[in-house]
């Protein structure tokens, strides 16, 4: 479950094309850790990743996750990235960062119901996103979980430290009035809709877990809302701040692109004198130039002295195979 919810997060991150991203209640950094890697279209828009957590056991474990590793820095990024970590309170005031979008996965339901308007307000109403992310565990999924007693006066909830689980519909009634208070569309969306080995006598009652999208339709400033009460908190004190190595050198002139490609296909190329689209992308200079997949395979096309596509698979697919026109 937790592998499916960072994925659908990413996956709308990466549509909306954000480069700045706060995560409230980042925790032991699962999420922020897997948005370091680059999507697997090699687009990856994102440079800064910030995350804020109350726990500092939490934030030690997320800086010891983060950190760069020998191969981080042998195969080094051709995007910046910064992570920079916070330690307090969601409700306190903002942290001193400009973000494109917030991140608030499985924390809303750790929070008094008395102080959920407080939350919202933080993230929807004070960092004001262009892009907000809430995942909450969907309360009628539980009838699969028969140690939680759905429905009856023995009813539990999955976690210790919940403080309630929503409803498909007291989630959509919170996040459609949130939306509309602060200038936002939402889009509901559930993750996990099925159960791995599932016993017999599965219901299926929406996903195992729930998402709102929020996209902003007016950059106005929100006041909290009517009975929403703020309390003081003590200001995010910064906890680590990680840069990853980057690939500095200068792009390849013209000529010596064209020569070194043409190298590495001699070296690689089958009996048939082809070779594969991953073996030239895995050498850092030309991965460092082109930065992204699909412009590596425009500029082989647009070389049709030199290369050519082989047969595709599919239609309207980038190859992934090209044959050196004389070998």
């Amino acid at each position: 479950m937790w592998e499916q919810r960072r994925i659908c997060i990413a996956r709308a991150l990466y549509e909306y094309k954000v480069r700045r991203v706060l995560e409230v209640g980042c925790g032991d950094g699962n999420i922020l850790s897997f948005l370091v890697a680059p999507a697997s279209d090699d687009e990856h828009p994102i440079t800064h990743l910030y995350g804020i957590d109350i726990s500092a056991d939490a934030l030690r474990e997320a800086r010891d996750q983060l950190e760069p590793t020998e191969q981080d820095r042998r195969d080094l990024r051709v995007d910046e990235l910064r992570v920079e970590l916070f330690h307090g309170s969601a409700m306190a005031s903002a942290a001193p960062v400009t973000i494109d979008a917030v991140i608030c996965s499985e924390v809303i339901e750790h929070v008094q119901a008395s102080e959920v308007p407080a939350l919202t307000h933080a993230a929807l109403g004070v960092y004001r996103p262009r892009l907000a992310v809430f995942t909450t565990p969907n309360a009628e999924f539980n009838v699969n979980f028969p140690a939680l007693c759905y429905g009856t006066p023995e009813a539990r909830f999955r976690d210790a430290d919940h403080k309630f689980e929503w409803t498909r519909a007291e989630f959509t009634q919170w996040a459609q009035s949130a939306a509309e208070y602060y200038g936002y569309q939402v889009e509901l969306r559930g993750i996990g809709m099925t159960m791995r080995n599932a016993a017999e006598g599965f219901v299926p009652c929406g996903g195992c877990s729930q998402m709102a999208l929020f996209v902003r339709q007016s950059e106005d400033p929100k006041e909290p809302p009517p009975g929403c009460v703020m309390e003081p908190c003590p200001e995010l004190v910064p906890f680590a701040d990680i840069e990853y190595p980057v690939y500095a050198q200068p792009p390849l002139p013209d000529e010596q692109l064209l020569e070194l490609v043409l190298d590495i296909a001699r070296l690689v190329a089958d009996a048939q004198s082809a070779f594969a689209l991953s073996d030239l992308w895995s050498v850092l200079e030309v991965r460092h130039h082109f930065k992204r997949r699909r412009a590596l395979q425009t500029w082989l096309l647009d070389n049709p002295l030199h290369f050519a596509p082989t047969c595709q698979q599919e239609q309207q697919q980038p190859a992934q195979r090209y044959a050196l026109v004389s070998a």
